[in-house]
Order: C-alpha cells, then sequence, then structure tokens
C-alpha cells in the first residue's frame, strides 16, 4: 500500500499528514492516516524545507517496499514454475493446482472486434426475442474453428479453456440456435465483413477468381442440401454440399454459395459473379476460373452481365485447325530467358471466334444437344504458353499413370481407377486389356502446353499473371479442409448445415485477413497458414493461485511469432509472469477469467 504525504486544512489551520491508499472489500478507493505531523505553518518554522524533504523519504519508503515486494514475488513466481516445469505435461488433469488458458484467443477477439463484428451482432439481435448473445455465440464458433475445429459438442466443452470468458454461453442448444440465425442473416454478415475488409485492406476488387469444390458427409441421407455427386475428395460413398467461393487478389474471399451436392459446377459461378457485381456496384470485373467452369455459355453469360475474364481454356479436344496452330512451332511471339539465356517459357497469342449455338432438349432422351443454329459470336484470344519446365511435370506424371495403367493390365481387377484407366484399350469381346499407345502417343505431344481464354486486350504476361493467382482459391479451400476441418460435417438439417458453413467462412475470412496483414506487416518472413495457427493455438498461459493473496498467471509459451502478431493488431507481449489486473490490460480483456487481486 504505498504511502503519500497531504496537506489537509482544518478550521483556520493546514496540517501535514501522511497516509496510505487502498481498496476497500468493494474495490472503492480508500485511504488510511499513518503519521500526523502537526501544524504546517509551525513544521516551516523548524525547517523551510520540512514537506520537501518528508516527501523525499516517503518516496524512499514506497521504493523499498516496492523493490522488496518485487523480490518475494520473483522468488514466489521462480517456486511456481519450477512446479509448472515439472508437471507441463497433463496439467489440465489437475484441478485445484493450475489451470492452462489459450491466449491466442485474446489475438482472434482483438481482430474480431477490429473488424467492428460485435456491434453488428448485436444489431442483429435488437430485433429477435433472444435471451443469448448472438455475438458471443457466434463468436465461440468462430474461435473454436480457429483453435480447436471440431464438432459443436466439442466445442461448448472446449470453451473453458480460452483466455476469453464464455459464461454467457451456457447452453449447447444456443449454438445449434445461431446456426439458424446465421443462415438467416447471411446477406449482412458477408456485407459487413466486406466493407470492413475493404477499409482494412485498400480492397479495390477489380478482379474475382472463382472456384468449385464439395464437402462430404459421413452419410448417405439426402436432403436439399445433401446428395451424391461427382466428389472432389473422391468420396463415393458419401452425401456431399457444393460451394462456390470467390475471392480477391489478395486472397481474402468475398463470399461464397452453398448448392446440392448434385449441381453441375457450370451453373454455378455467373450467378454468384453477378450478385457480388450489383452488391458491391462493380463497373469493372475481370473473372478469373480453372478450365473446368469454363463452358460457352459461362462465357457468353459472363459478357452479358458487363464482367472481362480470364479463364483456362481446354485445347486437346479443340478444332484440328486451332491444334495446328498451337502446336506450330514458328509463330512463337514473345520468349522468357533465365540468367543464364536458357528460354523457360515461350508465349503465342490466337485469334478465336467463338460461336454460342442453340440448345435443345431431347424429347425422347430429355438430354440437351447442340444444334447448328448460332445464336451470337464472340472474339476471344487465346494465349498459348509453353515451359520446359511444365513438360518435364506432365511427362513425369504421365509416366507414373502409364507404369499403373501398365499393373492394371497385368491385373484387370485395378482397372477400377479412373486415374489411369483411359490409358488401358479394353476389348469388346475376348481378348486381354492392353495399353492404349495411340491415346498415350496423343497425350505426349501436348506435354508443356497451356493455354488461357480471355476477352481483354492485354499481354500474354499480363494474361498469365492474373491467373496465376488462382493459386489462392485453391488454397482457401485447403486450409478450410485441412486447417479448420470443415468437413465432415457434424450437422444434419439443411438450416443448420447452411450456419456451419457460414460459420466456416467468416473463420476462414478472419484467418486470411490475418495472415494477409502479417505478410505485408512483417516484411519477407516467411509466415504460413500453419506457423500463424500453430502460434494461436500454443499461446498458453496458466493460473496459479497457490497463494490466494498473489495469484498469477505464468506464460508457457517462448518469446517468437505470437509476439509479433499481438503487437501487430496493438496487444502488449506479455511477460513471463503476470497479474490478473496486468493480463487483462494488455491482452484488451474486459470479460476474461482473471481473478481479482485481493486487498
Amino acid at each position: 500500500m504505498p504511502l503519500h504525504v497531504s496537506i489537509v486544512s482544518v478550521k483556520n489551520y493546514k496540517y501535514i499528514r501522511v497516509y496510505s491508499s487502498y481498496r476497500n472489500e468493494k474495490g472503492q478507493p480508500r485511504s488510511r492516516l499513518i503519521e500526523n505531523h502537526g501544524r504546517l505553518d509551525a513544521a516551516l518554522l523548524k525547517d523551510p524545507q520540512y514537506v520537501e524533504k518528508l516527501k523525499e523519504r516517503i518516496v524512499k519508503e514506497n521504493q523499498l517496499e516496492a523493490s522488496t515486494k518485487a523480490q518475494e514475488v520473483e522468488k514466489q513466481a521462480k517456486e511456481r514454475m519450477d512446479k509448472l516445469s515439472q508437471t507441463a505435461k497433463g496439467l489440465n488433469d489437475k484441478p485445484g493446482c493450475f489451470k492452462t488458458y489459450n491466449a491466442g484467443a485474446a489475438l482472434i477477439r482483438k481482430v474480431w472486434s477490429d473488424l467492428k463484428l460485435p456491434e453488428m451482432f448485436r444489431h442483429l439481435q435488437r430485433s429477435r426475442k433472444i435471451e443469448y448473445s448472438y455475438d458471443q455465440t457466434a463468436y465461440l464458433l468462430t474461435e473454436q474453428r480457429l483453435l480447436q475445429p471440431t464438432s459443436k459438442l466439442r466445442s461448448f466443452a472446449n470453451r473453458s479453456g480460452s483466455i476469453i470468458d464464455h459464461a454467457k454461453v451456457d447452453h449447447l442448444e444456443d449454438l445449434y440456435k445461431v446456426l439458424d440465425l446465421l443462415q438467416e442473416d447471411k446477406a449482412t454478415i458477408v456485407r459487413h465483413l466486406n466493407k470492413e475488409i475493404q477499409k482494412k485492406t485498400k480492397r479495390k476488387v477489380t478482379a474475382a477468381f472463382y472456384d468449385v469444390t464439395t464437402y462430404s458427409f459421413e452419410s448417405r441421407c439426402v436432403s436439399d442440401y445433401k446428395d451424391f455427386g461427382i466428389s472432389k475428395d473422391h468420396k463415393v460413398n458419401e452425401v456431399q454440399v457444393v460451394l462456390g467461393l470467390v475471392m480477391d487478389e489478395n486472397g481474402i474471399p468475398i463470399d461464397y454459395e452453398l448448392f446440392n451436392g448434385n449441381t453441375n459446377e457450370f451453373g454455378t459461378m455467373v450467378p454468384l459473379i453477378e450478385k457480388i457485381k450489383k452488391t458491391y456496384h462493380l463497373k469493372q470485373l475481370i473473372v478469373v476460373a480453372d478450365r473446368g467452369l469454363n463452358s460457352c455459355q459461362n462465357l457468353f453469360d459472363l459478357k452479358d452481365i458487363g464482367c472481362d475474364f480470364v479463364i483456362a481454356q481446354k485445347f486437346k479436344t479443340t478444332s484440328e485447325h486451332l491444334k495446328e496452330q498451337i502446336l506450330d512451332q514458328e509463330n512463337w511471339q514473345k520468349f522468357v530467358c533465365n540468367d543464364e539465356g536458357e528460354v523457360v517459357c515461350r508465349y503465342k497469342t490466337l485469334d478465336v471466334k467463338q460461336e454460342l449455338f442453340e440448345m435443345r432438349e431431347s424429347p425422347t432422351r430429355h438430354r440437351n444437344y447442340k444444334t447448328s443454329n448460332v445464336l451470337d459470336t464472340m472474339d476471344l484470344k487465346w494465349v498459348v504458353s509453353y515451359s520446359p519446365s511444365r513438360a518435364a511435370k506432365d511427362k513425369a506424371d504421365r509416366d507414373r499413370a502409364v507404369e499403373k495403367a501398365k499393373k492394371a493390365v497385368e491385373d484387370p481387377s485395378r482397372l477400377k481407377n479412373s486415374g489411369y484407366k483411359s490409358l488401358v484399350k479394353i476389348p469388346k469381346g475376348k481378348g486381354s486389356p492392353t495399353l492404349n499407345w495411340e491415346k498415350i502417343n496423343e497425350q505426349a505431344k501436348w506435354d508443356g502446353y497451356y493455354v488461357i481464354c480471355t476477352n481483354l486486350e492485354i499481354s500474354p504476361h499480363d494474361a498469365t499473371a492474373i491467373y496465376r493467382k488462382l493459386w489462392q482459391i485453391e488454397d482457401c479451400f485447403r486450409v478450410s479442409k485441412t486447417y479448420l476441418e470443415a468437413r465432415p460435417c457434424f450437422v444434419w438439417t439443411d438450416p443448420h448445415i447452411y450456419g456451419h458453413f457460414l460459420s466456416c467462412f467468416i473463420s476462414l475470412v478472419i484467418e486470411k485477413y490475418m495472415l494477409y496483414t502479417f505478410k505485408n506487416e512483417l516484411g519477407k518472413e516467411e509466415i504460413t497458414h500453419e506457423k500463424m495457427l500453430e502460434a494461436l493455438r500454443t499461446a498458453e498461459v496458466v493460473y496459479d493461485d497457490i497463494n490466494p493473496q498473489v495469484p498469477f498467471y505464468l506464460r508457457l509459451y517462448e518469446a517468437g511469432l505470437f509476439d509479433r502478431m499481438s503487437a501487430l493488431f496493438n496487444l502488449e507481449v506479455l511477460n513471463r509472469v503476470e497479474s490478473p489486473s496486468a493480463l487483462r490490460r494488455k491482452l484488451h480483456l474486459p470479460l476474461t477469467k482473471v481473478v481479482a487481486t485481493p486487498t
């Protein structure tokens, strides 16, 4: 309890007194009289420097008391850390001794607050008669997805390991109720996220990168969303949903849409792109996609809604005239060389007239077929590139497939694998399977070639540079499936499925935004999803109340990436030992499991 000198007035005289400051049981500031030095005028007659000398003495006494207390605290902390080092494994198995908490949750909550998500969720809650906190429950789903991705049941159980106080989320049913609300509020939430991301990253959406993936369920029950279809993960005996995702040039998702598991991916792109273009009033938008989404109808639909495009092109089955131009070795227009003068890539641009044919449905087979009636035409450019390194990779991939095909010829039971089945010729009648060398040699002609289709008047280098950023959307899917474990899905009703994927989308946006910020601010240091999430998930502190008078939090993680990440988002770096009040202040946590220090 620090001392201080005060000059107080009593009737017509002033008196010199020394008080100590403290707080009562209610936390209110109080003071206690320690020394009474009499009247001020009498003391100054004896010594004009009386008050200054008294203050100097009190300062020294306060410093001595603080130093003694600090030494005692350090001694206690060292003893406790020695005990911790002996019980570092299985700390949570010792109730009443030590309890660990994840401090990475504080950083996630800080980003959540920086994006003004609490205000948005509180606004959405005002119009609803619900007793639980919409914000806290939605945040818990996001936090656990980033720290310990698992089922909703386990997420609810794991909330006690967070440095954030989740006391307001006291019923498991609330997590499922929030999934229903998320489905209703998807448009508002996505718009809000994009508005805040735009402010933080100075985002200018000139290019939209689109791709589709599938998420499986450990189930065979079909519903509006769940259905059997062509799985990107080769899950043939499980129902799935199809998800189309759009991201910006920084690799941060913009929006997504969920489709029935049996949906053809060709029809998923244009509606979502058109919605984004209208929602955010984008005058010019370049759509970038893989060749799996390159259909004649999609290209004309993108043109009709006012979008340009840079999309990979299938070329092995094109007309003989275009094949000859692609393989012609005399019409290369640009060469890229390395420092040794070796050609590492060559480019050519072909002018192509795309025709849109009328489609009709067969009255007997009920399948669409193409007629000879041309509805529209469009001038396109095919950017053809050839790379020796890509040719070597294509050859190596094909050689592996040929080796597997050879083994399948010897053992026909292996022919079920579609990866090399096409390289085997199977006779219709009697006879043994043989390698299809005609097809193998045909494929070999195209080693190293790649074609991009665009309606823009840009150089081959610029078209390729735009398209190469598409890998980031594959990275989004990889993070979602591998690190955030969005599948297999452990929810079954359609509203819960929709809410689950919106919760995963929010988590993915936050994860991608954090990584983008770290890479921009921390320079050339190689920061990956693995390193960032590992730093968040291992940032643990342990609460120690062996001495109830002086409880402490001890940091278990070593100084490194998490400290730099914290500083980047204006959180203070934790010392090895922190008092509850200091930890609350440094991590910006008004709601934590911090126990107040007794008076």
